[in-house]
C-alpha cells in the first residue's frame, strides 16, 4: 500500500524535464489504489533544482505540466509526504507543497526564484505557499526571492519536522506505515474536509 517516487537525476540536481513530469502525472493519476506515496530526490543534497535548464529556456518554465502533476498529486486520497532530503526550487518546490507533509533534512533550503529570471511560479507555488504559510512569508519568498532553510521552514510551518541528513526518507516512511493503519475512506474524506476548510 505504499508508493515512493524518487527524481533520480543526481547529476544533474534532479531537475525535471517534459518526459519526467508526464511521468510523474501518469504515476500520480496511478496511484489512486495506494495507502501512502513518499516523494523524494536521489542523492544526499539536492531533492530537486526544479526544471532542467535547457528545457526552461524552450518553453518547460511555463509549461501547464507542472500544474497537471502538482494537481493529480493533491487530489490522491492517501497521504503523500515530501521527504525533502535537501535543496529544492522552482517548480519542484511548487510540487512539493502538493504534499500533505513535508519532512526537510537539516541542511535542506527552499527557494522560489522565478521572478528573478522573469518567470511566474509554477506548479500552484503562488496558491499552495500562502495558504501553508501565510501571505507575508509567501511574498517574502516569492516577491523577494528569499531563501529559507529548513530551521525557519520548521518555525513558519512550511514543513512539519526536521530531521537530521540523510533521515528525511526514514521519518517519512515511519508516517507512511501509521497512515496505513488507517481506514483508506476515512483518509480520503478528511483529506478533502481538512482541503476544503
Amino acid at each position: 500500500g505504499l508508493r515512493i517516487v524518487t527524481l533520480n537525476r543526481p547529476d544533474k540536481a534532479n531537475s525535471l524535464t517534459a518526459a519526467m513530469l508526464e511521468d510523474l502525472v501518469t504515476v500520480f493519476e496511478g496511484s489512486q489504489d495506494v495507502r501512502a506515496l513518499i516523494l523524494t530526490g536521489a542523492g544526499e543534497k539536492v531533492f530537486s533544482a526544479g526544471a532542467d535548464l535547457g528545457e526552461a529556456h524552450n518553453g518547460l518554465a511555463t509549461s501547464p505540466l507542472w500544474e497537471r502533476a502538482s494537481g493529480a498529486l493533491a487530489a490522491l486520497p492517501c497521504l503523500t509526504i515530501a521527504a525533502l532530503n535537501g535543496t529544492l526550487a522552482g517548480g519542484a518546490f511548487g510540487v512539493a507543497l502538493a504534499c500533505d507533509i513535508r519532512i526537510a533534512e537539516e541542511h535542506a533550503q527552499m527557494a522560489l526564484p522565478e521572478a528573478t529570471v522573469g518567470l511566474l511560479p509554477c506548479a500552484g507555488g503562488t496558491q499552495n505557499l500562502p495558504w501553508i504559510v501565510g501571505e507575508g512569508w509567501a511574498k517574502r519568498m516569492i516577491l523577494c526571492g528569499e531563501r529559507v532553510k529548513a530551521d525557519k521552514a520548521l518555525q513558519i510551518g512550511l514543513v512539519e519536522e526536521v530531521v537530521p541528513t540523510g533521515k528525511s526518507l526514514e521519518k517519512a516512511l515511519e508516517l507512511a506505515e501509521l497512515a496505513c493503519k488507517q481506514s483508506p475512506s476515512s483518509v480520503a474524506r478528511c483529506k478533502t474536509l481538512v482541503m476544503s476548510s
